[in-house]
């Protein structure tokens, strides 16, 4: 079982279901962008895909990111931004949790 690092303020921000297995998402958007707390309770693998810009901030845990052709590894602590319309593929691995804020303010909702 991941540890929940979320507080009841972040639980009572709607969820949103991707149709992913292992995967919690709390969303909320604003008018300058959207705030995600995400949490993998099992390992989740993205297709490559794009967006607006994105800043992270790992909470716990580990994911590995690919992007033009460079693989890293962020863990509890880090921060990374994905630059606007950068193809990338991304995995969580069980047990991670993030904050991201994404420069747009109707993200996730095409």
């Amino acid at each position: 079982m991941v540890k929940d690092l979320f507080t009841q303020i972040i639980k009572d921000i709607p969820s949103v279901d991707y149709g992913i297995r292992g995967l919690e998402v709390h969303r909320s958007h604003t008018k300058e962008g959207t705030m995600y707390f995400v949490t993998a309770h099992e390992e989740v693998e993205f297709p490559i895909h794009s967006h607006a810009e994105q800043w992270t901030v790992v909470l716990s845990g580990e994911c590995t990111y690919t992007a033009n052709g460079k693989t890293t590894v962020h863990k509890k602590g880090d921060t990374y931004t994905i630059p606007s319309d950068t193809p990338h593929q991304i995995t969580l691995h069980k047990g991670y949790s993030e904050v991201d804020y994404v420069n747009d303010p109707n993200d996730g909702e095409y």
